[in-house]
């Protein structure tokens, strides 16, 4: 009876000891796995914000403009050194690819994207992150700013469509730029606070006031996030767009702002006693908002970080610093960023007031090094033709433009697409003759 008694406590033990040891496979497995067992039924721990998650692999790349600070033996690229001393590119011809895109949920279409890429020979591309509170990334730190594609999916759809575009089919490799927009929509639902005023006194959906960016927390919310972009990707480039305060800049708080600068005590009035919108007063004041918010990304980024660039709006007149009534002073901006992308976006009224020709001849052909030329396909409630984007893409190759890019690929139909792949079909000579 006690051997018996034995034996079975022995069985008992070797059972427990069994079903203890697939207790703790199974936990090593959990966790090795990145949680993908069970998690239906158990919330996943507190994410460490100071651990970014590995990038997706990448295909080698043959070259590296910016291996060791300088163009290896085989690069295409003739370099110069940025205001934060990296180098950057004398040449470019960039491929803008917009949020709906980068997110999108066709498995499809960043193959497909890369492919385009190659077959139209785009030196780089321009990947559209986010807002300051919607960005395509998960971000443990900040995740009431992640978008709603993030926070179903956890996806990094930034790191996969870095590792999709890096480099080209011949294993050539592409400048990375990062663009994020300053618009704010959820954020002024949720902050309406924060939303630029209009002479009127009417809210705006999308525009903060200058009192938000400058005592409200959004201009150190942008260097956080461009800190963040470089921390995590490493890119060549981050561009700024949106950035300006064109008619939404009349609320108290922003009052009590421009009282501190131009040492007055009210607004500008005219005649009949409304506020003068239309005051250089107002336009300076804009231009010095948009100028230091600028500076601060800048003086974030380190000396070996990415070149910075911004997007700014077409002359609406014959005005030469460009538009100081939304805040974009050109001279003042390329004092501290290294170079501005000028819409011309021929299907929109307010940015089509001087031709291609026109604007080479203003601004681009003193400093072509400092601008680019960001070719636009919106028009009305579509895209422009194959004929009117060729026409532009061959003014821009007519006036041998060191940087011009076209914006968005969602709007780019095989029409477009083919137009663009003869338009820079020959950029390779092109490229060896731009310094």
């Amino acid at each position: 009876m006690s051997t018996a008694k034995n034996q079975h406590q022995r069985r008992k033990l070797a059972v427990a000891a069994i079903a203890g040891l697939a207790i703790i496979f199974s936990l090593a497995t959990y966790y090795m796995t990145g949680f993908q067992t069970s998690t239906a039924h158990q919330p996943a721990p507190t994410p460490d914000p100071k651990v970014v998650a590995p990038l997706p692999p990448q295909r080698a790349c043959q070259d590296s403009p910016r291996a060791d600070g300088a163009s290896s033996p085989g690069d295409d690229f003739s370099m110069h050194l940025s205001k934060t001393g990296s180098q950057h590119p004398q040449f470019s011809r960039v491929v803008n690819v917009g949020f709906e895109d980068i997110t999108a949920e066709d498995p499809a279409r960043i193959p497909e994207i890369a492919r385009r890429l190659d077959s139209v020979n785009a030196t780089g591309v321009s990947l559209s992150i986010g807002r300051l509170d919607w960005v395509a990334f998960p971000w443990p730190a900040q995740r009431d700013v992640e978008s709603s594609e993030v926070a179903q999916t956890g996806r990094d759809y930034v790191a996969e469509a870095i590792s999709a575009f890096r480099c080209d089919a011949q294993g050539k490799r592409r400048a990375i730029y990062l663009n994020i927009d300053t618009l704010l929509g959820r954020e002024l639902e949720r902050q309406p606070s924060l939303s630029g005023i209009n002479t009127e006194g009417h809210p705006s959906k999308n525009w903060a006031s200058i009192s938000a960016w400058k005592e409200g927390g959004l201009e150190t919310r942008l260097v956080e996030l461009v800190s963040e972009a470089v921390r995590r990707y490493a890119p060549d480039g981050i561009n700024v767009t949106e950035l300006m305060f064109p008619s939404y800049t009349f609320g108290d708080d922003d009052l009590k702002n421009f009282e501190k600068f131009s040492e007055r005590s009210d607004w500008p009035r005219s005649a009949d006693g409304t506020i003068d919108s239309t005051s250089e007063q107002i336009y300076l004041w804009r231009s010095k908002t948009v100028t230091s918010i600028m500076k601060k990304v800048a003086d974030s980024l380190d000396e070996t970080g990415p070149v910075l660039t911004m997007d700014v709006r077409s002359p609406a007149n014959e005005d030469p610093r460009g538009r100081p009534d939304s805040g974009q002073d050109y001279g003042q901006l390329l004092q501290v960023v290294d170079r501005l992308n000028i819409w011309n976006f021929r299907g929109i009224a307010s940015s089509n007031r001087f031709s291609t020709n026109e604007l080479v001849q203003r601004y681009i052909k003193q400093e072509p090094e400092k601008y680019s030329l960001e070719i636009g396909l919106w028009e009305g409630e579509g895209a422009m033709g194959s004929s009117s984007v060729s026409k532009e893409l061959r003014n821009a190759e007519d006036h041998s433009l060191l940087h011009v890019s076209i914006t968005p690929t969602s709007l780019m139909d095989d029409s477009i697409w083919s137009v663009l792949e003869g338009a820079w079909s020959q950029l390779p000579d092109a490229r060896q003759d731009a310094g």
